[in-house]
């Protein structure tokens, strides 16, 4: 190999010229020559003089030691292979990090009994002569608004429930310079069997040719309502149509048996149609072979409605229920506020319990309204429902900061005053109200930690963790659901 700037016939200089070829031989320099351990490493000293004075070696420097050959077999080119990673390892990382998620801001919660302590305590009033007036002072104060109730003995936390009327029961509205708000129950409606089983229709078979259909009036009727009978089984079965008079007189229909085989219908079913719509009664027969004697009747129920406490004279009351579709008529209450009866027949009544009753009075507009029943039997409907009227009136107030509060009532307590009080102390603890979001905070962490972990593994060519990290958020947020819920029970045991 040729060095650099000289001719390869002549590697250690320039070719000397014809005339000095017999005075100068071409020589190279003394070589460095490697040998055995004794021999060692020398460095001609004229080299020594051409290097620079950085790397000429001290005088009499010598570098020992053996140089070992390498095979060629050993210089192979390497490769790198990193994989993709693992689905399940990627599942598992998810799971993990969505057991974390949910369980810090749990725990934590779970952990931090902080806000206001709640109390629980007998309330002392000071009440006048008449039981009417009275002042009481909190054990605890100041309070917290808003927080306060006040109870008796007969309150139940459903206001439908059985004796609601007597329930006393008062909470401090907010922002209204403390008020206290009592909420009351008015008997507003009542349902009750009026007459229980009437007579609405008779069949008297008089002679072997002839029978008759005698109808007496119901309460919602009028002079000059009609009545139209049927009778499927008859082979003309519209019997005909009448009009009640003004005396109310009961409707009379003759009937032609000649064409029957029996003194008495093939069915025992009537049809009677009239403003209410129609009705399909049955009854039993008479065994007689020779004569027939029936009785269709009705049940008879009474919706009773009281005077509310804005209803005025004149006012007027309208009801209906919904669930048969069913209008029961129109009333106004006379200048005693006299209660105002709707009689109703439930012959065909197959829903049970009406449980629901549209009320329209004027001024009110509509209401619905619900029962209260202490009886569910038949038949045919339940036989005792009551419906409340629910409204709040103001009855004292509280100051917030001292605890003292002031009761007017219209009539004394009846059980004499024995009430309880529930409220939330007063309390400034920031520091309380901080704490709980701390582990909504470490959930978003988490929550961007993983999706950059994400990003990572497929940016690093990790595709099988970075996809297992994402079908892991299918199992991972039901099995951390579950794990979460056996924890807390284990924990606190709810």
């Amino acid at each position: 190999m040729a060095q650099p700037g000289r001719d390869a016939t002549a590697p250690w200089g320039d070719i000397p010229s014809s005339s000095e070829t017999s005075e100068v031989s071409s020589s190279p320099p003394q070589p460095i020559v490697l040998g055995g351990g004794s021999s060692g490493l020398s460095i001609n000293s004229q080299m020594q003089g051409n290097m620079p004075t950085q790397l000429t070696p001290a005088s009499g420097s010598t570098l020992t030691g053996q140089v070992g050959s390498i095979d060629s077999s050993t210089w192979t080119e390497q490769s790198v292979n990193n994989g993709k990673g693992s689905y399940l390892k990627g599942m598992g990382i998810t799971c993990l990090f969505a057991f974390f998620i949910l369980s810090v801001p749990m725990l934590t919660l779970a952990f931090y009994d902080g806000g206001a302590p709640r109390h629980h305590e007998e309330l002392i009033v000071d009440w006048d002569e008449a039981g009417l007036n009275g002042t009481f002072q909190l054990d605890n104060a100041p309070m917290e608004p808003c927080t306060l109730s006040i109870e008796n003995d007969n309150s139940y936390d459903d206001y439908y429930g059985a004796g609601a009327p007597d329930f006393f029961r008062v909470y401090a509205r907010c922002g209204m310079d403390g008020e206290l708000i009592q909420n009351k129950v008015h008997t507003k409606i009542k349902f009750r069997e009026g007459q229980g089983e009437v007579i609405r229709a008779v069949f008297s078979n008089l002679t072997e040719e002839g029978a008759m259909f005698t109808i007496f009036p119901r309460e919602y009727e009028n002079p000059n309502d009609s009545v139209t009978l049927h009778l499927p089984s008859a082979l003309q079965p519209e019997i005909g149509t009448q009009t009640f008079d003004a005396n109310m007189a009961p409707l009379v229909f003759m009937v032609d048996t000649t064409n029957w085989t029996e003194p008495c219908p093939q069915t025992n079913e009537l049809m009677i149609i009239d403003s209410n719509g129609f009705t399909s009664y049955d009854s039993s027969i008479d065994d007689s072979s020779t004569s027939c004697h029936l009785n269709y009747t009705d049940y008879h129920y009474e919706y009773t409605v009281f005077a509310g406490v804005d209803d005025k004279v004149n006012y007027s009351v309208s009801l209906f229920i919904p669930e048969i579709n069913l209008a029961l008529g129109q009333q106004n209450f006379d200048a005693n506020m006299t209660p105002l009866i709707f009689p109703v027949y439930t012959n065909d009544w197959t829903t049970g319990c009406v449980m629901e009753l549209n009320v329209e009075s004027t001024n009110q507009g509509h209401d619905w309204f619900y029962p209260d029943y202490n009886e569910w039997s038949s038949p045919p409907m339940c036989s005792e429902m009551t419906y409340y009227d629910h409204y709040q009136i103001n009855i004292g107030s509280i100051d917030a900061e001292s605890g003292f509060g002031e009761i007017f009532l219209t009539e004394p307590l009846a059980d004499g005053g024995n009430l309880t009080v529930s409220y939330d102390e007063s309390y400034d603890d920031l520091w309380g109200d901080i704490i709980p979001c701390f582990g909504s905070l470490f959930s978003l962490a988490l929550f961007v930690y993983w999706i950059v972990q994400i990003v990572r593994n497929f940016q690093a060519g990790q595709s099988s963790t970075g996809a297992g990290m994402l079908i892991g958020v299918i199992p991972g947020i039901p099995l951390s659901l579950i794990s979460n819920f056996v924890l807390l029970l284990m924990m606190f045991g709810f």
